[in-house]
């Protein structure tokens, strides 16, 4: 147990080899045997076990004690002193945990600006150093060396001695591959973010934006309206279908994944978002897509209870359940498209009837329902209206127009009769 403890600070380089083994044995040995303490310093503990280690097998190279033990402590492991209670009673233990998390590390970009002007500034000192009457000014030298690294050579200072020459001679070979280095990691860093952008990778930090859920038509109409109306209005589009940017040269920035994991909402950035639209998958079964909807706009307002949801609905059940979820607002697609077709269909029919009677020299007119009329079939109703001259032809009853219904229809009081009038 000692063993694997110890073991977690190693470098993974010098896992499993042998002398790590022998070494963690020694120290194991020496917790039991009482030898180590806790005011021990790690560096006198590592020493300790090398040197018993090395005199018990004979010779040892060097560089095996700096790898495990300097290197383990100055770079990747330090000592937590523990006491943890057991069955047998107290015993101490010497953990090492991870170091590199408290020794803070730079971007790599910054690191590599950092080694090209610690690079210059030593050159331009050299130069200036050898030089004193070419390069007068320590600025003057690190002008000269810029200007030399960089190959553009403008020729307004020059070494004169042979060693102010092969000083300018190692400053072209060496500097050449780290001016390359830079600008072929910013090409790299611009590649990578377009990739990303592109491929929706990329984190969305800007605020006060729109979020639309889901690609279909009816998005996509969505964003090109809002867009055209308002063209500095931020959109983000998540999507887990699309596996690219559908509208690259606009501003709409693109996330991919499942709008239901908070990691993807995180990086809609949800908390500074104003709105948010949830559309409903048409190609799915519908109860599903109601309940992928509704967990979706679970997640949403777990992360940002305030920001107002606009849920497409599609069967009317799952209606109440989107409420209960925080629903601020509920699109009904079914409900509206089904309701629009009927009134455009009903609207057709009547319009159809009207031409042709125009041709005719007759038109349709609507007559309402009277109280004597409620409750009769509508051929007894025909019969009726029939011995009064006038021509029924067919009802208009709960929204659906109907020409020519069954006999056995009955007439409502909400009913409004469609008459053929000369």
């Amino acid at each position: 147990m000692i063993t694997s403890t110890y073991g977690e600070g190693f470098n993974k380089r010098y896992r499993n080899t042998e002398a790590q083994t022998g070494i963690l044995s020694i120290i194991e040995h020496e917790v039991h045997s009482g030898y180590v303490t806790q005011h021990q310093k790690p560096s006198d503990i590592f020493r300790r076990a090398f040197i018993i280690y090395r005199n018990s097998i004979g010779k040892m190279p060097i560089f095996i004690f700096q790898s495990l033990s300097v290197r383990t402590l100055m770079s990747q492991a330090f000592f937590d002193h523990t006491i943890r209670n057991s069955s047998k009673g107290v015993k101490k233990m010497i953990r090492i945990g991870p170091y590199i998390s408290t020794v803070p590390r730079f971007p790599r970009f910054i690191r590599l600006l950092s080694i090209i002007a610690l690079f210059l500034l030593s050159f331009g000192v050299l130069i200036h150093i050898v030089e004193p009457k070419r390069f007068p000014t320590l600025l003057d030298g690190i002008w000269w060396a810029i200007v030399t690294m960089s190959t553009v050579g403008y020729g307004d200072f020059t070494p004169v001695t042979n060693l102010g020459k092969i000083i300018g001679m190692v400053l072209i070979l060496s500097g050449a591959g780290l001016i390359t280095s830079y600008f072929a990691y910013i090409a790299k860093i611009s590649i990578s973010n377009e990739q990303q952008f592109l491929t929706g990778k990329k984190v969305f930090g800007g605020g006060g934006h729109i979020i639309i859920v889901g690609w279909n038509g009816r998005s996509k109409r969505i964003i090109q309206n809002i867009h055209d109306r308002k063209h500095h209005q931020s959109i983000v589009l998540i999507d887990d279908t699309l596996q690219k940017h559908p509208l690259p040269r606009t501003n709409i920035h693109f996330i991919q994944g499942k709008a239901t994991l908070d990691s993807v909402l995180q990086k809609a950035n949800i908390t500074q978002a104003i709105r948010v639209l949830i559309t409903a998958d048409l190609k799915q079964d519908e109860l599903q897509t109601d309940m992928f909807s509704i967990l979706t706009l679970l997640a949403v307002k777990g992360l940002n209870p305030h920001v107002y949801c606009l849920v497409e609905i599609l069967t009317h059940e799952q209606k109440e359940n989107a409420l209960r979820a925080g629903a601020d607002g509920i699109v009904e697609t079914n409900k509206f498209a089904s309701e629009y077709m009927q009134d455009c269909l009903s609207k057709g029919i009547i319009t159809e009837a009207r031409e042709q009677n125009e041709r005719d020299g007759l038109s349709l007119k609507q007559l309402p329902i009277k109280d004597e009329w409620v409750e009769l079939t509508f051929k007894q109703l025909n019969v009726k209206l029939f011995d009064q001259d006038i021509l029924l032809v067919g009802i208009i009853s709960g929204g659906k127009t109907l020409i020519k219904p069954p006999g056995d229809v009955i007439i409502h009081r909400d009913d409004t009769l469609l008459i053929i009038d000369d």
